[in-house]
């Protein structure tokens, strides 16, 4: 009888291997090779559109009134004086310090203008001693910071970067813009945008070497009052390979979407966002890395920054759709390894009364874009989600050119209705011309705010997830300052889920500018108008 057992037991032992194993074949892990990107950062053919559209790395300065005590100071400058010992002699009066982060590791870079009779561009004098430069070079620094006016731009051209990493800046080089920065001047100061070659640099990510590259771009806005840089670095690699998925042959491209040298970022709620009392308070995704599948280089529209704009877009992150078959999503800090299993999670869907949809939402399995209508409702699987954002479109047939019977009018309760005739209620129809021969679309995209409730999704059922119409205009002082005995309104449209919308069209065109009335208590005119859009 006991042997009878033991044998019973190891047949379960064996079972189960059997089904450890069956699982484990199910999981297909390819390898993706590098790609660097070969053009240049203002190119704007399709497949740099597609391909190279990032988001970047953001680096601000902020240079305050001449003598001003307050600077605002950011955190990778303050990291900048904890990381670099040893600085080059600035020819700018406010070199712009920074640290950025790649893969594992921060490095330290400064940029700098050039004087235009810098020692160093031209040729030694014979029998020069190095220390006679040295005091040359410096004489010349202090006499070109000291006579450039607030007002006179003198655009960032020299970048030093710490390739090695060993807190000096003296001992990497110098790399300098391409081409010649164009000034603007305008009456009270002068604007102007820069740009680096394409810079690259061996990075670590979590033991793993990567031949990274980079490009860096930036802007300088001065005036008599104020000043302000800002700097961008955007990644110019990326991954690429092909791949089977339920027997199709199919082209994947992992991009390093938020420029950081990682390939295995998933989006995140942003928790740092402020807003001032009264304002309205929007959901804000810190950006993670993209799987793209398939890609679309036709001359098709759809914004890289969207992800639910297009069908072969994916965030990388837990869970990814793809053409309906749900995988457990698995990428390598350094992206050359790419693991996709047919996913076991049960599925519930989602619809919403407004007609066709599409919308990024979150909860504990990640993000995830849905695509719905009126009569298919979007897969979603089971558990509790939010919204992050969502576009809502209607688009009308082209009217014939020749008179046609007079249709029907539209049931109460159809999308037209909803949709445009919300919108239309509050603006009263296009601004614009309408063409005939065209489609009209009516469209509405908002962003989720802090007051947007969650919804469950359980296997097998469908729930509505609510947003859209009605709409509702809220009107707020912003906390800018303006002119003494000047205010400002801001006047937003909130959604039935309390989303703010941040774009409309109504029959194909921008609606007409909402008009305001202001009047005093006793009902009196004191000023009427129109919001701007923007």
């Amino acid at each position: 009888m006991r042997r009878l057992a033991r044998h019973h037991a190891g047949a379960i032992a064996v079972a189960v291997l059997v089904l450890a194993v069956a699982a484990q074949a199910a999981a297909d892990t390819w390898t993706l090779r590098l790609k660097r990107r070969q053009s240049n950062p203002t190119s704007f053919d399709r497949e740099s559109y597609v391909y190279w559209s990032t988001y970047p790395q953001y680096f601000q300065m902020q240079i305050g009134p001449p003598n001003s005590p307050v600077r605002y100071e950011t955190p990778d400058q303050a990291a900048f004086k904890r990381i670099v010992k040893k600085e080059p002699k600035y020819v700018s009066k406010h070199p712009f310090r920074g640290v950025a982060k790649l893969g594992s590791q921060d490095y330290a870079f400064a940029l700098d203008t050039s004087a235009p009779d810098r020692p160093e561009a031209k040729e030694a004098k014979p029998g020069a001693k190095k220390a006679e430069t040295e005091s040359a070079l410096a004489e010349l620094t202090e006499k070109f910071a000291k006579a450039a006016p607030p007002t006179t731009l003198v655009p960032y051209d020299r970048l030093y970067f710490d390739f090695n990493r060993n807190g000096d800046l003296t001992d990497d080089g110098v790399i300098k813009t391409e081409g010649r920065s164009a000034v603007q001047s305008f009456s009270n100061g002068s604007y102007c945008a820069f740009n680096f070659p394409c810079i690259d640099v061996t990075i670590d990510v979590e033991g793993t070497k990567l031949d990274y590259a980079f490009f860096l771009s930036g802007y300088l806005n001065v005036s008599s009052d104020y000043g302000y840089a800002g700097l961008q670095l955007h990644s110019a690699v990326c991954r690429e390979g092909d791949i089977t998925l339920e027997g199709k042959k199919r082209h994947v491209v992992l991009i390093d979407f938020n420029s950081n040298g990682r390939f295995d970022d998933e989006m995140k709620i942003a928790r740092n966002v402020t807003v001032a009392r009264g304002q309205v308070n929007p959901v804000y995704p810190e950006q993670g890395d993209m799987l793209l599948v398939d890609p679309t280089v036709g001359m098709q529209f759809d914004s890289p920054y969207d992800v639910t704009a297009s069908d072969y877009r994916h965030t990388v992150g837990k869970l990814v759709n793809i053409d309906g078959h749900f995988y457990d999503m698995k990428v390598s800090p350094a992206g050359d390894k790419l693991t996709l299993t047919p996913s076991t999670v049960p599925l519930g869907s989602v619809t919403n009364r407004n007609g066709r949809f599409r919308a990024m939402i979150y909860g504990e399995r990640g993000f995830l874009a849905i695509r719905g209508d009126k009569d298919k409702p979007a897969l979603v699987p089971e558990g509790t989600w939010k919204l992050l954002n969502y576009t809502i479109t209607e688009t009308v047939a082209p009217e014939p050119a020749k008179p046609a019977e007079k249709k029907p009018a539209e049931k109460s309760g159809s999308a037209v209705s909803a949709l445009t005739g919300a919108l239309s209620a509050l603006f009263g129809g296009s601004s614009g011309v309408a063409v005939p021969s065209r489609p009209r679309v009516s469209l509405v995209a908002a962003q989720a705010t802090a007051d947007c409730k969650a919804i469950k999704v359980e296997k097998g059922k469908t729930v509505e997830f609510p947003f859209g119409p009605p709409y509702t205009p809220r009107v707020s002082i912003p906390p800018y300052r303006m002119q003494p005995g000047e205010v400002a309104l801001e006047m937003s449209l909130i959604g039935s889920a309390g989303e703010v919308c941040s774009n409309i069209m109504v029959d194909g065109g921008r609606p007409a500018k909402p008009e305001f009335t202001i009047t005093d208590p006793k009902g009196q005119v004191v000023q009427e108008g129109n919001f701007e859009y923007g």
